[in-house]
């Protein structure tokens, strides 16, 4: 999780059985043109199980659950 405390608004995108590269490349981009480069608007982090985008702002958090879940 990032440190900062203005992410405070997680949305946790485990791996599936099933996933592809191609799924996982449209969830990202989509993101990127929605909301930018992480930074500003959002952080991601990963590991082996999952992929956690952490939002600064609510709407955004349920804006991208919405579309990427």
């Amino acid at each position: 999780m990032p440190r900062d405390i203005k992410y405070k608004y997680v949305v946790h995108l485990p791996w599936k059985h099933g996933d592809t590269i191609s799924n996982w490349n449209e969830k990202c981009i989509w993101a990127l043109e929605t909301f930018g480069r992480p930074g500003d608007k959002y952080q991601t982090v990963s590991n082996e199980h999952a992929m956690d985008f952490y939002f600064v702002n609510e709407k955004d958090a349920i804006h991208f659950s919405l579309v990427c879940l």
